[in-house]
């Protein structure tokens, strides 16, 4: 009975940490007259923020991916990719649009890229910043074992593991 006991107390104690970091993505607001409401999660949010700024993403599915620096969204339109980045307070930073990597690649990010430490690897496809008071990449590579890896490219060709190298003019 006691081992009962102990598992039933267990399963109780787990059930209540799940639930306070639950509470970590969705959070509630008590409100006027003591009703308790649930607040939108963080991309949720964010999502609303987006659709209002950009009226093409209204009828695209947007995917978010959580990074250390914050929300990546990514939608299509028009065959084009976009990926929308807000940081980690949920305020909108920048807009990229995925590109091929050839010979139309600016001739400055093609020179940088030949002389770093990753021009070893291939690159598969890379974004660039779309907004007018914003410069920067962003680039997908493939090492020799075909391990992705991602590393950020400001204006002046710095590269670097975080999007904080991006400028603004």
């Amino acid at each position: 009975m006691k081992k009962v006991h102990y598992f039933i107390c267990l399963l109780a104690t787990s059930g209540l940490s799940y639930a306070v970091s639950a509470q970590d993505i969705t959070s509630s607001v008590r409100v006027p007259g003591g009703i308790v409401v649930a607040e939108d999660t963080t991309h949720e949010r964010i999502e609303k923020d987006l659709r209002k700024r950009n009226s093409i993403t209204n009828d695209q599915r947007i995917n978010w991916k959580d990074s250390g620096y914050g929300s990546l969204g990514t939608y299509s339109s028009n065959n084009e990719q976009y990926m929308a980045r807000y940081d980690q307070d949920g305020k909108y930073v920048e807009t990229l649009k995925k590109r091929e990597w050839n010979s139309n690649v600016p001739a400055k990010l093609r020179s940088a890229y030949d002389q770093s430490n990753y021009k070893s690897q291939k690159v598969t496809g890379y974004w660039e910043v779309t907004d007018p008071s914003r410069k920067g990449y962003y680039l997908e590579l493939n090492d020799d074992q075909n391990g992705p890896s991602r590393i950020w490219v400001d204006e002046d060709g710095k590269f670097s593991t975080s999007p904080n190298t991006v400028k603004k003019d």
